[in-house]
């Protein structure tokens, strides 16, 4: 995934929208776990493990949420698996779907937590600014003042606890400074914004004659990139207007049209995991190459005496 960083913003950004599009269009199990298992992938690649539990557990109490609320109000499948205090049945239907359900919020809400190291938002300016600048505006600064925010609150935070110590205030006092916080965190954003504003307007922004720095250049090879994965979509999409990914969780379970369909479900599976692994393809063929110089760095290395190249 880190090699990507060497190819062009536009290349990335369709992979990145080609994911999070396919994402969004089924809840078919083997598509919502191949999401999953690849978005943890990709956060665990980009920055640790110890930050992809941090996020995995701050999302748990959503799937959790979602699949009591799902489970207890939701009567639908035929599977029963037991009865509450009120005789209401739990399904094994009701559960599954509100297990994928979540679990495909969780892997959509991962990819846009690589986006920030994905994408910056300067490439996202570069991007958008020759033909959309207001909109490739307003991305590049809501991406930069997010984690501007989040950074600045806890710094708040802890200017706080340094001057109040680890004392336990009583729940009205904890309201009161909760507030304090969130003035003070907003006077400060405010203040950035204007001090950004009138950069902007010296750097003469609204002038027709400025154009924006672009430091990528796209070249052949990001344009193969881009075409083998609009060309990945536009397949995987094709097999899914077929039927490829139809699954029905009520009123019980069945991938619909499995066998009448089964070349293009495969198809379709197979498109899909192939856009989702590629960019590590490229990374095993970059390493590849980097070995067979290195083999023959050695081999030279070892044919050189006194500055002479001895051949054998």
């Amino acid at each position: 995934m880190k090699l990507f960083y060497d190819y062009h913003p536009k290349v990335r950004l369709i992979y990145f929208s080609t994911i999070l599009i396919i994402s969004m269009l089924t809840i078919n199990p083997i598509w919502v776990s191949l999401t999953f298992i690849f978005s943890s992938i990709a956060l665990i690649d980009l920055y640790d493990f110890k930050f992809y539990l941090k996020r995995l557990f701050s999302m748990l109490p959503i799937l959790i949420l979602l699949i009591l609320m799902n489970t207890i109000f939701n009567s639908r499948g035929l599977t029963v698996l037991f009865h509450l205090v009120e005789g209401k049945p739990i399904t094994l239907e009701a559960l599954l779907y509100s297990f994928f359900s979540g679990l495909a919020l969780i892997s959509i809400l991962l990819w846009f937590h690589t986006w920030n190291n994905f994408i910056k938002s300067d490439e996202i300016l570069e991007i958008f600014g020759q033909k959309l600048p207001t909109i490739g505006l307003m991305l590049s600064m809501i991406l930069k003042y997010i984690p501007d925010t989040v950074k600045e609150a806890n710094a708040i935070t802890l200017n706080q606890k340094a001057l109040l110590g680890e004392e336990k205030l009583k729940k009205q006092d904890r309201i009161k400074l909760s507030i304090s916080l969130f003035s003070i965190l907003l006077s400060v954003s405010m203040e950035n914004a204007l001090q950004t504003a009138d950069s902007m307007q010296s750097k003469g922004y609204p002038s027709e004659n400025r154009k924006t720095y672009v430091k990528n250049q796209f070249n052949s090879k990001d344009r193969f990139l881009s075409i083998i994965f609009v060309s990945l979509f536009l397949l995987h999409i094709i097999t899914l207007i077929f039927g490829g990914s139809k699954f029905a969780y009520y009123p019980f379970i069945i991938w619909q049209n499995f066998e009448q369909n089964f070349y293009i479900s495969i198809l379709s599976v197979m498109s899909f995991s192939f856009i989702l692994v590629f960019p590590y393809i490229l990374n095993i063929i970059d390493r590849l190459k980097w070995k067979k110089i290195l083999e023959k760095e050695k081999i030279n290395s070892k044919q050189i005496k006194s500055g002479l190249i001895i051949y054998e």
